[in-house]
């Protein structure tokens, strides 16, 4: 594959081939939801930042939404953007994780007040090296500078479908994308440095 648009259509069709993509269908133009996200959400608690993290920050990509449940279930604040980074915005722990849907988000939640110290976006493909594909809209890597202006020694993470992870795409990428620490799957959480697997 040549180029990220020839990458992003290989891994749309094959989670469509494969049935692994869920609603929202087609995946194509979009992160992809995929079977096996609540699995993926679960092995976010292998890492130990996320586990001692005050705030959590989730992207709004329907393949995030149980993590998302998760992190308000976990005793965490949930912070995220709204569609197309319109605000930053928190909900307190404690509240209703079952109120974690985009059109929940829209109209919960407060301005984002605290330090992210774990953020976790959507990919249409990533690999071995922390090296990620998102959607084509650039929102996950601007979400994440713009997070880090806050606290730089965030730890960024995505969430996706084992097939989803690739050896190498670095011949794909660009200088403004910004690698990911770990990834988390339906099977593992791998950490990108040393890809050691958890």
């Amino acid at each position: 594959m040549r180029s990220k648009d020839e990458l992003r259509r290989y891994i749309w069709d094959l989670m469509m081939n494969r049935r692994i993509a869920v609603f929202p269908l087609p995946p194509h133009g979009r992160i992809p939801n995929f079977r096996g996200s609540t699995f993926a959400a679960r092995n976010v608690r292998k890492l130990r930042e996320y586990r001692e993290a005050r705030c959590v920050f989730v992207g709004p990509d329907a393949a995030l939404k149980p993590l998302r449940s998760m992190v308000l279930a976990d005793g965490k604040n949930l912070a995220y953007a709204t569609p197309h980074m319109r605000d930053f915005k928190v909900i307190d722990a404690g509240s209703d994780p079952g109120r974690v849907s985009i059109r929940h988000l829209f109209s919960l939640g407060r301005p984002l007040d605290c330090p992210v110290e774990v953020a976790v976006i959507g990919s249409v493909a990533v690999d071995l090296n922390g090296n990620r594909v998102g959607k084509g809209s650039g929102y996950g890597d601007r979400e994440i500078a713009y997070l880090r202006g806050f606290n730089s020694n965030m730890v960024v993470g995505t969430l996706v479908h084992s097939l989803q992870v690739l050896e190498d795409i670095s011949h794909v990428m660009e200088p403004h994308d910004i690698p990911v620490d770990f990834i988390a799957t339906e099977k593992e959480l791998i950490r990108v440095n040393g890809r050691r697997r958890l």
